[in-house]
């Protein structure tokens, strides 16, 4: 298989494994990307223990633990310590489960490394939820026609316009718009504010047509 070549892309990926599940989609998500485009990935782990076993071999990956008692999650806080490690244009920002085809996010790299936008999501704010069923067979062989091709009970994780998920950013103009607001601890409210903040600041961001997928957990 022809790998996309996207080598100014950098994943972020913060995770703490909170179930067996969340581990397996990782993976697979690992292996989705790792085998299809050529990119960069950093995998921080934050958690009382390592958790993570068998992470594919991938020689872009550098995987960073560190020892976190804290039980809630701060994600904001890991997510720009990644950023801070970046050495490519473009990051993206890219939760455990979440699954985007190869062209969407294709088309949300040009436009953030040609300087059209400061954020792209690589979807156009329908991010479906997936059974359980199509989510072990999509883990089982990484075929994305199995989420997109396949009449299965989905359902709208947020509505029509998520602003979750997974988004692209150019790394130093992200950081002039203050990058991650670490006075969120945890997850979910941080999505609205960085949208709405990168409004007040007449960063508009763009989206991809296309959906965004999340994997049963």
């Amino acid at each position: 298989m022809k790998k996309t070549d996207l080598s100014e892309l950098t994943f972020c990926i913060p995770v703490r494994i909170d179930s067996e599940y969340r581990l397996r989609n990782l993976l697979a998500v690992l292996q989705f990307y790792s085998s299809r485009i050529r990119a960069n990935y950093i995998l921080m782990e934050a958690d009382s223990e390592q958790r993570i076993t068998g992470l594919p071999r991938i020689a872009t990956l550098q995987y960073v633990y560190i020892h976190d008692e804290n039980p809630i999650f701060h994600r904001t806080r890991y997510i720009n310590r990644m950023l801070s490690m970046v050495r490519t244009r473009v990051a993206a920002v890219w939760d455990t489960d979440a699954v985007a085809p190869v062209p969407q996010l294709r088309k949300a790299y040009d436009n953030v490394l040609n300087g059209d936008s400061v954020m792209c999501y690589p979807y156009d704010g329908r991010f479906w939820g997936v059974s359980e069923y199509f989510s072990s067979a999509f883990c089982r062989t990484t075929d994305i026609r199995l989420l997109s091709r396949y009449t299965q009970p989905l359902y709208l994780m947020c509505g029509y316009y998520s602003v979750g998920g997974a988004f692209l950013v150019d790394v130093e103009e992200y950081r002039r718009c203050g990058w991650e607001n670490e006075h969120f601890a945890g997850w979910g409210p941080e999505d609205a504010e960085r949208y709405r903040r990168l409004l007040i600041l007449g960063e508009q961001p763009l989206r991809i047509a296309g959906s965004l997928y999340h994997l049963y957990h």
